[in-house]
């Protein structure tokens, strides 16, 4: 008897030791497969960086980043597609920013179900499916045409407002639903109002998500072009390049880099259209960096945490 349970025990083991060789193995080759994996992305995007420095390098020059565009003669810039870029840039995340947190805190916060809950989820994710172009033509007829402001910088901030409040809006609930409900509870607790708990505890406590959100957007709004060609121009006003206005028109970087490409109406077309795809890539990347500081730096500030 006791030789049949030496026997018993010893195949045990050796079954245990065996399903533990592999499962260390089965975990060695997803290790390595999910390693790859993020590796190639990172390769994948230093390729593009580096294919992006050999094309458009030659063609950057202080004249290249601050002159005018050309519409015929070689050696024009990219300064005011540069400037309107920033430009639009700021003024569609004024507009964006408040909404689209402002409904994603109600969405999480406030609302308990129903109808009206059910149709701004449906309205945001239908919003949310519409093309780019199609808003473009949107924008066109409405605040181009019918409210016969024209080509503006008004018009096209207003069109990238359309179409990228349901993205901001849905990165707002994940980042408020992914604060502790002990927060919440802690900050009532202490006779804090809803508001108050909302405004001082979960928005700070949410700051790192909604910047990542922001640069999301952000990054859209760079390199949207159709959306922009029938709202905000394809040209920029030579008699005043850097204008201010709202009632201006505003070609930017990925708009004026398409019509280059499209049209190759100055003999430097290649050098221009090469140099404006490396310093709108520049920017977007520069304004990752810059915002994942300042979101890194704000979460700190807030929460205390790294």
């Amino acid at each position: 008897m006791a030789q049949v349970l030496a026997v018993t025990a010893t195949m045990e083991q050796r079954m245990r030791s065996s399903n533990a060789r592999s499962r260390r193995i089965v975990d060695s080759i997803a290790t390595v497969a999910l390693w790859l994996a993020a590796s190639l992305v990172v390769l994948l995007l230093l390729l593009f960086i580096g294919y992006e420095f050999v094309k458009g390098a030659s063609a950057i020059s202080w004249h290249f980043l601050t002159s005018a565009p050309s519409s015929s003669e070689a050696g024009g810039g990219v300064g005011p597609l540069i400037f309107n870029s920033f430009y639009l840039l700021i003024l569609t995340l004024l507009f964006t920013v408040p909404i689209s947190v402002c409904a994603g805190m109600y969405l999480q916060e406030y609302a308990a179900g129903g109808r009206f809950m059910t149709i701004v989820q449906f309205s945001a994710e239908s919003l949310a499916t519409v093309p780019s172009i199609v808003m473009g033509l949107f924008g066109l007829l409405v605040f181009v045409t019918t409210f016969h402001w024209g080509f503006t910088a008004l018009g096209g901030a207003l069109t990238l407002t359309l179409l990228n409040l349901p993205s901001m809006m849905r990165v707002t609930q994940e980042a408020l639903a992914g604060v502790p409900g002990t927060y919440r509870e802690a900050s009532m607790g202490l006779g804090a109002t809803k508001w108050q708990t909302v405004l001082k505890v979960i928005l700070p406590s949410a700051i790192g998500p909604l910047t990542t959100g922001v640069v999301l957007v952000s990054g859209r709004i760079f390199g949207e072009t159709a959306a922009l060609i029938y709202t905000a121009g394809a040209s920029v006003t030579f008699n005043h390049p850097y204008d201010w206005s709202l009632g201006h028109t505003a070609e930017t970087l990925s708009v004026g880099l398409y019509q280059v490409h499209r049209e190759a109406l100055v003999p430097d077309a290649d050098r221009i259209a090469n140099g404006s795809a490396l310093v709108l890539l520049i920017m977007v990347l520069i304004f990752n960096i810059v915002a994942r500081v300042v979101g890194r730096q704000l979460t700190i500030r807030f929460t205390g945490k790294a």
